[in-house]
């Protein structure tokens, strides 16, 4: 077997907005043969190579599947494939099951029997359940991330939702300790060959700058979708109980969501209007100057499976409030570089932002430790290793 061995990453879309997954994609790119397989425009394929400033050979390792505007050249691909791939056509001849269906399932994964990948890896759990089928025809090891919404809220009511992901995967990937423990309370048996690899962030890009800052009055920021489960209705509270001490703050929320009108109405209702301001959807530069001026950063989450946001902040030199909500207790060192306070408790949120600002000194030493700990261990460097190592094991293959 080659020592680079070939892995397949699967996703619904070429990661335009997902850093996280472009990271990934390009870091692995470097030490393994490293293929895509999304459902995809070609314009989203080149629009993702032109803006993420690839070579165009980059294009030769995104695949598409069986999509309504590729379906000629599919079919074409299908057909060869039936005669060339012993495996594909005993499934499609021998196998249980609907011709219609297994003919559906292998167009839709055409380019897994064309890449002939050592490894297929779904990045979502709810991408390995549709497509576990893969087990039928292809001798790749298959692999899978669970990222949380995929084990918070998918398929939530049925407890054998996952069974035939648990019976025919071969390894899993969970950002962390609880994610893992949630699988278990779902039916996985911790029977695989497993690895928890937490998330990493750019830390050149966000990087701590300790200039001195003003401290006439309090900078408060939060950054991530204004959806529910982020829990912002519980930092505008406690912002509320900050007002009433008398403390001056301005706290800033980027980003946008479904949630946002719910929100404004809080803070219109709270009488926060000069104080908490919804900047909506801002770019990485706006973001990183917005956290440069802030003093603390809070992440009041009622579900989370980790949180880049919080990573960012700290990598930023910035203490961080959050709350105890799903994976978010091991993001940040409670005590050291922030606070962990239990979900849906605003005089708690409240109570920890006027303790570090009443003891400025402790802001700038827990903004220290927070981007000492990024550093030490959520960079991208230390996380594509991982990953390499967590392939190479899973294919059979050693290392160069």
């Amino acid at each position: 077997m080659s020592s680079k061995p070939t892995i397949l990453l699967v996703m619904h879309n070429v990661p335009l907005d997902s850093s996280f997954l472009t990271a990934k994609f390009i870091g692995l790119s470097e030490h393994l043969n490293v293929h895509l397989l999304v459902w995809d425009d070609v314009s989203n394929i080149n629009k993702f190579i032109q803006v993420n400033k690839l070579p165009q050979a980059y294009k030769r390792r995104i695949h598409s599947g069986y999509t309504k505007s590729n379906a000629v050249a599919s079919m074409l691909q299908w057909i060869g494939c039936f005669f060339t791939s012993v495996k594909m056509r005993k499934y499609i001849l021998h196998s249980n099951g609907s011709l219609i269906e297994k003919i559906k399932y292998t167009l839709t994964y055409l380019p897994v029997i064309n890449v002939q990948p050592d490894v297929v890896h779904f990045e979502f759990g709810t991408i390995a359940k549709a497509g576990i089928v893969l087990r039928e025809f292809t001798d790749a090891k298959l692999s899978v991330s669970f990222r949380g919404y995929d084990l918070n809220y998918a398929g939530i009511d049925s407890k054998d939702y996952y069974n035939d992901v648990w019976d025919n995967i071969d390894a899993c990937h969970f950002l962390g300790q609880d994610l893992k423990d949630r699988a278990i309370a779902r039916g996985y048996r911790a029977n695989k060959m497993e690895t928890l690899i937490p998330p990493a962030i750019d830390t050149v890009f966000f990087e701590p700058m300790f200039e001195a800052k003003p401290y006439q009055k309090l900078q408060l920021i939060s950054v991530g979708r204004l959806v529910w489960k982020k829990g912002y209705e519980y930092a505008i509270r406690a912002a509320t109980l900050l007002k009433q001490k008398g403390i001056s703050f301005e706290y800033k929320i980027i980003g946008e969501g479904n949630h946002r009108q719910a929100l404004e109405f809080i803070i219109k209702e709270s009488g926060l209007e000069k104080e908490v301001k919804l900047f909506g959807e801002q770019s990485r530069e706006e973001i990183k100057s917005e956290l440069a001026q802030a003093h603390i950063f809070i992440h009041p989450a009622i579900s989370e499976g980790f949180s880049n946001a919080v990573l960012e902040a700290q990598a930023m030199a910035l203490p961080v409030i959050c709350t105890d909500a799903d994976g978010l207790t091991e993001n940040i060192a409670d005590g050291t570089t922030g606070y962990i306070v239990p979900k849906w408790d605003e005089q708690a949120i409240a109570e920890k932002v006027e303790m570090l600002w009443n003891d400025k000194a402790h802001i700038e030493e827990m903004g220290k430790a927070g981007a000492e700990r990024v550093q030490e261990h959520f960079t991208i460097e230390k996380q594509i290793a991982s990953f390499v190592t967590f392939y190479h094991q899973l294919s059979g293959a050693g290392k160069d």
